[in-house]
C-alpha cells in the first residue's frame, strides 16, 4: 500500500467531516449509515459499526482489504462494508461513498421499481434500484455490485427497502450525490404517488420514568393521555421514554390503517415485525390499547403513534423511523404496489438489532 501514516491520517479525517456534514443535513441520523474512501487498488477505510458519527475518531476508522474483506485492528467495519466493496470492484473510478438511510430515497426504494424516472432541476434524472438483499449479506453486496456496473455512471444507486449509495471522487461530490438524490426522490413521490410531506417528528404528549413515576415534558396534560402512558408503562417494564409522535404522516396512518407491515429494515429492526392500529375508539379514552412485547409503536386512532425506547435516544430513533416508515406505506398506498418483507427477515433483523446492534450502539 502505497499510502502514508500522514495520508491514511487524513481520509480518516475528511471521513468523519463526511459523516458530521451528512448528520448536519440530516442526510444521515445515529449510527446509520456508513462512509468509505478507496485508498489503493486493494483497500479501503471505512466507518465501523455501532459508533455514533459524534463519537469517530481516527483509530476508529477501519482498513478493508477488499480482495478478502479481512481488515485491521479490533473495530469491526460497518456491516455494510461488503457493499462499499463491491461498488470498488464495479467501478473503478468511485473513489468515496457515503451509504446512507435519507428519507425520500429510502420511502422511494420501497415501490419495487428497477429504477426510478423522475428530474432535478427541469431535467429528466434517472435512479437505478438494485434488488432487496437481507442487511450485511452477500447477496445485497451483489445486487447492488450489479446495478453498479449495468448503470456505469450513475452517481446514486437505491437499494430497495434499505437506503442509498452515493459515490463521488471525494466526500464533496458523493454528498451532493445524496443531496441531488433526495430533492429527485421527493419530486418522483410528489408526482407519482402524490405524496408531499414533510418528515420528522411533531411532538404531542411525551414522557419518562423518574423512580418509577411518570414525568411528562409538558403541563396541562389531559386525563387520557396521561391513561395512555400509564397503560404503556405497566404492560411494558422495559420502557423508560416515551415520545409522542403526530407528525403529518403519522397521524393519517392513525386515521386510515389498521394494520402495517414492514416495508423499511429499519422499521423492522427498531418498531417490530406487524404494528395494529385500532380501527375504533378504542384508546382515545386512555383504555384498550394495543401494547404488544418487541413492538415500539403505539398507535391511537387520529392521535398519531407513542414511540417507545428504553432511552430518550432510542425513543427518538423509533420516532424518526416510524415517520418514514409511514411514508413508505403511504406512497405504496397511493402507488398500489410495494414490496413487503418477509416475515422471517423481519423476525431475524428485530431480534439481532435487540440482542446485538442497540446494546453496541448504546455503549459506544
Amino acid at each position: 500500500m502505497g499510502n502514508t501514516e500522514k495520508d491514511l491520517l487524513e481520509i480518516k479525517k475528511e471521513i468523519i467531516d463526511a459523516g458530521l456534514e451528512l448528520l448536519e443535513k440530516g442526510l444521515i441520523v445515529r449510527t446509520w449509515g456508513n462512509i468509505s474512501c478507496r485508498v489503493d487498488k486493494k483497500h479501503f477505510l471505512i466507518t465501523p459499526s455501532g459508533i455514533k458519527y459524534e463519537d469517530l475518531t481516527p483509530e476508529k476508522i477501519v482498513l478493508v482489504n477488499m480482495a478478502d474483506l479481512s481488515y485491521e485492528g479490533d473495530v469491526k467495519p460497518s456491516s455494510e462494508f461488503k457493499v462499499h466493496a463491491a461498488c470498488y470492484k464495479a467501478r473503478k473510478d468511485v473513489k468515496f461513498i457515503v451509504h446512507t438511510h435519507q428519507v425520500y430515497a429510502t420511502v422511494a426504494g420501497a415501490l419495487g421499481k428497477r429504477e426510478l424516472r423522475t428530474e432535478y432541476n427541469d431535467e429528466r434524472y434517472i435512479v437505478p434500484c438494485a434488488a432487496y438483499g437481507y442487511p450485511g449479506s452477500d447477496a445485497l453486496a451483489d445486487n447492488v455490485g450489479r446495478a453498479a456496473k449495468k448503470y456505469g455512471e450513475a452517481d446514486t444507486i437505491i437499494m430497495a427497502n434499505h437506503g442509498a449509495v452515493c459515490f463521488g471522487e471525494d466526500s464533496k461530490s458523493a454528498i451532493a450525490a445524496a443531496e441531488k438524490l433526495e430533492v429527485a426522490c421527493n419530486n418522483y413521490l410528489i408526482d407519482v404517488c402524490k405524496i408531499d410531506m414533510g418528515h420528522g417528528l411533531s411532538e404531542g404528549y411525551s414522557s419518562h420514568l423518574e423512580n418509577g413515576k411518570i414525568v411528562f415534558d409538558v403541563t396541562d396534560v389531559p386525563d387520557r393521555i396521561k391513561k395512555i402512558h400509564s397503560h404503556i408503562y405497566a404492560k411494558r417494564k422495559d420502557v423508560k421514554y416515551i415520545v409522542h409522535n403526530k407528525s403529518e404522516a403519522v397521524m393519517t396512518i392513525s386515521r386510515r390503517v389498521n394494520q402495517m407491515r414492514p416495508l423499511l429494515d429499519d422499521f423492522a429492526q427498531l418498531i417490530g415485525v406487524k404494528v395494529k392500529i385500532p380501527i375504533n375508539d378504542h384508546g382515545r379514552d386512555g383504555n384498550n390499547i394495543i401494547v404488544k412485547k418487541n413492538v415500539n409503536a403505539v398507535f391511537v386512532l387520529n392521535d398519531g403513534a407513542y414511540c417507545l425506547g428504553s432511552t430518550l435516544d432510542d425513543a427518538q430513533a423509533v420516532s424518526i423511523v416510524l415517520d418514514k416508515g409511514c411514508l413508505a406505506h403511504l406512497a405504496v398506498l397511493r402507488y398500489g404496489e410495494g414490496h413487503f418483507l418477509s416475515t422471517l427477515d423481519c423476525i431475524r433483523m428485530n431480534r439481532f438489532y435487540r440482542k446485538s446492534y442497540s446494546k453496541l450502539a448504546n455503549t459506544k
